[in-house]
């Protein structure tokens, strides 16, 4: 397990970096000549974020509106695409894991591009492996990175007298019920991730750890983001989910933690990807390679999104891949193939959970 706690001051560290002078931002001319003046992005990710990407897309394309549009859930999102189809409404599918992306695919949602942003590799190391960030034809892109876990509020555990878990294996421990909450992971990738983790950890014993885990739950919540907050508010002593938001609640002084668990984290990437049919594709590759732009990199790691590129800032910054991942055990990169191969199972599974506790 690593306990974290270096994050704070890490805006200051960054933006004394970036100040110092990044390579090369490769961020795209501000007049590419097409004629473009509109992008449609549907992205999940944090509204702080959503409106820092598009400040800094409108800045360097004058008299370009970037409209971004949160459907409510990558689930969410990724049906709301595949209904328009026939008429994409789309431009740029942002956030959400490969795993979701692979999907997409199957359904003919997404179309290649290839990067041009300098500095941006297909593929780099983590854990002893490599993480590939591309897809093999280039369907998507992975632009920041998060790991799955546990979040814990120390007092509530303390009250209780409750024991820190270590292992996804532990959370089936009786002493724990009803202090676990998760996402609903038929709507949130957040949970399926942790869901495809314990599968990937696991393999056949998968389904007993999740029936052991789903005893302890009350219910699901339709909100990933409210998971977090009940944990920072002492009303649930654990939340199944990612790093990135813990470390949030972690920098704002509530009694939280994050657990790596011992048995493995799966790496959560977000993703992005071109849509099908899109009616500013143009402007849609630039706002590709803007985000994989040294300046949207760190601009990224303001907000406790791990970078991709390698270079881009100090390993030894917190927020650094090299950083948070050095105490971590196993890290295992995300399998968009077992995840497709298991979807069958997990819906019905957690379709029948979900149905005999409901959500909220």
């Amino acid at each position: 397990m690593k306990r974290v706690f270096v994050f704070v001051m890490f805006i200051a560290c960054a933006t004394m970096v970036f100040a110092a002078g990044a390579k090369e931002s490769g961020a795209p001319a501000a007049d590419a000549g097409h004629g473009e003046t509109e992008l449609v992005v549907y992205s999940t990710i944090f509204a702080e974020y959503a409106e820092a990407m598009k400040a800094g897309f409108e800045a360097l394309h004058p008299g370009v509106t970037v409209n971004v549009l949160n459907p409510g859930g990558t689930e969410a999102m990724f049906k709301k695409l595949e209904s328009e189809s026939a008429n994409p409404q789309a431009d740029v599918v942002h956030a959400g894991s490969m795993i979701n992306y692979q999907h997409a695919i199957e359904m003919g949602l997404l179309e290649p591009y290839a990067p041009q942003a300098p500095g941006f590799k297909s593929s780099i190391p983590v854990g002893g492996s490599r993480l590939e960030l591309s897809h093999p034809e280039n369907y998507y892109h992975v632009w920041s990175l998060m790991f799955t876990g546990v979040m814990y509020n120390t007092q509530v555990l303390e009250r209780y007298k409750l024991p820190i878990p270590r292992t996804y294996k532990d959370l089936t421990n009786p002493v724990y019920k009803d202090q676990i909450i998760s996402a609903d992971p038929l709507k949130s990738s957040t949970a399926s991730s942790n869901i495809v983790a314990i599968l990937q950890i696991y393999g056949d014993e998968a389904p007993a750890l999740w029936k052991g885990i789903n005893a302890n739950l009350p219910y699901y919540s339709g909100s990933s983001s409210r998971i977090y907050t009940l944990v920072s508010k002492g009303e649930f002593a654990m939340a199944i989910g990612l790093s990135r938001p813990a470390l949030v609640a972690m920098e704002e002084g509530y009694p939280v933690d994050f657990l790596f668990p011992e048995d493995g984290s799966q790496v959560y990437d977000n993703s992005m990807a071109l849509v099908k049919g899109a009616k500013h594709p143009n402007l849609a590759k630039e706002f590709i390679d803007y985000i994989l732009s040294d300046e949207m990199q760190l601009k990224g790691a303001e907000y406790l999104y791990i970078p991709v590129k390698q270079g881009v800032m100090d390993p030894s910054l917190p927020v650094s891949l090299e950083s948070v991942t050095k105490d971590m055990g196993t890290i295992y990169a995300p399998d968009p193939a077992l995840a497709e191969e298991n979807r069958e199972l997990i819906q019905n599974t957690f379709g029948e959970y979900i149905r005999t506790k409901g959500t909220k």
